[in-house]
């Protein structure tokens, strides 16, 4: 009978965590993006430009060709980070598309693997062309740190 309970509770807890459970893409769809840059797509054209914040500087350019969105970049922290830290525990960076009104409607992670706060990541992403998706943006969330301790920054919708 013990053994029942048991199975009963472990199960209860497993069906738990596992509907609890939302990809990290999905957290922000529907959600404004209020405090970063945000860039405006000009469908007719061809782009290139600098999404910047206190915390890191991406360097993109975007391209629409039959039908076909092309977003990529070099991404890299900011001077703060590269003289105040030497190493980065964490970096987690997000490409947001959005609506007209500043709104998530799809989240892609982008790898940004960094060893030290001087490296840097690059990225390219293809998309279908979307009459909803009216600009983009980006989003992190990091860890730098040396010897003397370390620093926590993110910006996310």
């Amino acid at each position: 009978m013990m053994k029942i309970n048991l199975l009963v509770v472990i199960l209860f807890c497993l069906v738990s965590v596992v509907t609890g459970c939302v990809p990290t893409t999905e957290l922000y769809i529907g959600k404004a993006v209020t405090t970063a840059p945000v860039v405006k797509l000009d469908k007719d054209a061809n782009s290139a430009g600098t999404w910047q914040t206190f915390d890191l500087t991406i360097n993109y350019t975007y391209a629409l060709d039959e039908g076909i969105l092309e977003i990529a970049g070099q991404g890299e922290l900011s001077q703060h980070y590269q003289m105040m830290y030497n190493k980065v525990r964490t970096l987690s960076v997000y490409l947001f598309l959005l609506d007209g009104d500043g709104l998530v409607l799809e989240t892609v992670d982008i790898p940004a693997f960094l060893n030290s706060t001087e490296d840097k990541f690059t990225f390219s992403k293809f998309f279908k062309d979307n009459a909803s998706v009216r600009g983009f943006s980006f989003g992190y969330r990091g860890v730098a740190y040396d010897s003397d301790g370390q620093a926590y920054f993110d910006s996310l919708p």
